[in-house]
């Protein structure tokens, strides 16, 4: 059985109410078990997480007293779900043993988690988020509680298909965007349609058979700063249309530079870079560059 942990984060979450009365009576829990994610889990199988990975599912009394402590396993609420992640159908299918402790002052108890798949294929490719709560009883208004996220996936995880459709659209990409140097001569403060005043545009030319979709954005320049130009940080003031391109397989698309300088560029030269994403995000190339002089 091999089931990949992609990301456990194990980090420190409490609850703690105090009252002030009579020796100051506190009430708190918290636990190291934040949250947790697995991938490649196989329906009718039960994933034990002490036995593959050696963590327990921990939580420890932080108040002054002794507390009886219920474990249970509920679906996120609308603000707790994390997509593409949707929320487990039936809770039954994270069990904590035990799920019920009794715990003195600093005082930590540990159970298993265990996650149990229902046999049934309509779950394979599935993404599944579990919250489990440890909270006080009968401990009144002091009631604490503290909760953590348990995602898992029925086969691949989303990381690891998000990152296989980026290694694959990288492979398939043949493209060229022309020129790799633009420059802008005769702008001015205010809109300014590069094209129309100065017929120069950005050319994307599609090799590939398949229809190529790219996003396009103007960001600051890195590296050497050229020789006579500044490089703001600033560059929402410089865009591209369309912002996302789709040229069909073996063709080439238009791309228009549109500017809205600011005032105080006026007079100077301004460098930046063209910077070229898939839809997802990842960005593949930022070669091509823009001079512009603003009269």
């Amino acid at each position: 059985m091999k089931t990949k942990t992609m990301k456990t984060a194990l980090g420190a979450a409490a609850m703690l109410l105090c009252l002030a009365a009579a020796g100051r009576a506190k009430v708190g829990l918290s636990s190291q078990f934040i949250n947790v994610v697995l991938e490649n889990l196989k329906p009718g199988r039960s994933y034990n997480l002490r036995e593959l990975k050696g963590i327990p599912y921990t939580v420890k009394n932080r108040g002054d007293g002794p507390v009886e402590v219920s474990l249970e396993v509920i679906p996120p609420d609308a603000k707790e779900l994390i997509p593409p992640y949707e929320a487990i159908p039936d809770p039954s299918w994270i069990t904590l043993t035990p799920s019920r402790a009794f715990l003195g002052a600093g005082e930590p108890a540990f159970s298993d988690l265990t996650i149990n798949v229902p046999d049934d294929p309509k779950y394979i490719g599935r993404h599944f988020q579990g919250v489990v709560w440890a909270r006080t009883l009968n401990t009144g208004l002091l009631a604490a509680g503290v909760k953590s996220n348990v995602r898992f996936s029925i086969g691949k995880g989303p990381e690891t298909l998000a990152e296989e459709e980026r290694q694959k659209q990288m492979v398939e990409l043949n493209y060229e965007l022309w020129p790799s140097a633009l420059y802008v001569l005769q702008a001015k403060p205010g809109k300014y349609d590069v094209k129309a005043e100065e017929k120069k545009s950005l050319k994307l030319t599609n090799r590939d058979e398949q229809t190529l979709e790219l996003t396009v954005k103007a960001v600051k320049w890195t590296g050497s700063k050229p020789v006579g130009y500044e490089t703001p940080d600033d560059m929402s003031w410089a865009k591209f249309e369309p912002e996302t391109v789709k040229v069909d397989g073996e063709s080439l698309k238009d791309i228009k530079l549109l500017l809205d300088v600011p005032k105080e560029l006026k007079g100077k030269k301004i460098a930046f870079l063209v910077q070229l994403a898939l839809p997802i995000g990842t960005v593949v190339n930022m070669s091509n560059r823009v001079y512009v002089q603003i009269e």
